[in-house]
């Protein structure tokens, strides 16, 4: 009697946990990159050859890649103040003028954003990319007292100088896994198959491991105090810009989402899109190989 009773209870269980329906997902595509325009800075051989023919027929193929997964809207990586100018620039280019501005154009907000938007024939493109250094511009005006806090904060962990370490002999450990040298890599390889190492995971954690370890090594006993600009101003910009996008669902009409971000930021996005169910993070591979 006490087996089927105890039976009983796990169909219940199981029936209450699974024998729900599922909501609806809206399918999110995460695409880390590098920022193409950096190279014209630079003596880098990284995307010297952007406009070259052979480039320009792997952005399209790329861009059809994304275009064909029909994202509702698509998020890029620039400042909300910003919004007004790639308002203009997309603009122009749905009437079939190129930014003027070499920078403008090669970056991938243009050369892959914004070509995939036309396609898709969206009437804006969506900046997401809340920047801290912005805390310390003299015209930065907080909005509210703990806008004033975090500004404050800000100012002071750039003035923080705690050279101490705890357990630094572990936090040095470098990087366990190697990696081609990314500039020879993309001469030899697609931008499709480039931007799909870069978001491999052992690449993007590679990132993350050589970015904040020393960071979080500063300091003696209970003292954390830089682990504050890990926490704030990292982790905490990657969840303003999450929440930026959650502001813009719109539940009922959309299906999908495309994200293209510096790839550092990609991980932790990933982690907080794979806790809400109503998302579902797509598979790169599915959409670029």
């Amino acid at each position: 009697m006490r087996n089927i009773v105890l039976v009983l209870m796990m169909s219940l269980l199981c029936y209450s946990t699974f024998g729900q329906k599922n909501p609806k997902r809206i399918k999110i595509i995460l695409l880390g990159t590098f920022h193409f325009n950096q190279s014209l800075d630079s003596t880098s051989r990284l995307h010297s050859n952007l406009f070259s023919e052979k480039r320009q027929s792997e952005i399209t193929d790329l861009v059809n890649k994304l275009a064909k997964q029909k994202p509702d809207k698509i998020f890029l990586e620039f400042t909300q103040k910003y919004q007004p100018y790639y308002d203009s620039i997309y603009s122009d280019y749905l009437q079939g003028k190129e930014p003027l501005r070499l920078k403008t154009k090669a970056n991938e907000i243009f050369q892959l954003g914004m070509k995939t938007a036309k396609i898709l024939n969206h009437k804006k493109v969506f900046g997401i990319n809340y920047q801290p250094e912005e805390l310390a511009d003299s015209a930065y005006k907080p909005k509210n007292k703990v806008d004033d806090a975090i500004k404050k904060l800000y100012l002071e962990l750039g003035n923080f100088n705690d050279e101490s370490r705890t357990n630094a002999k572990f936090y040095d450990l470098k990087y366990p896994y190697k990696f081609p040298n990314q500039d020879s890599l993309l001469q030899k390889v697609t931008l499709s198959k480039f931007l799909l190492q870069i978001n491999s995971v052992k690449k993007l954690q590679q990132a993350e491991y050589n970015e904040w370890n020393y960071f979080l090594s500063m300091g003696t006993g209970n003292d954390m105090s830089s682990t504050e600009y890990v926490s704030t101003f990292w982790y905490g910009a990657n969840l303003r810009n999450f929440n930026t996008i959650m502001r813009q669902v719109d539940y009922k009409e959309d299906n999908c989402y495309l994200i293209i971000y510096g790839s550092n930021h990609i991980p932790f996005l990933k982690y907080l899109f794979n806790l809400n169910p109503y998302f579902e993070v797509v598979d790169l591979d599915k959409i670029l190989k």
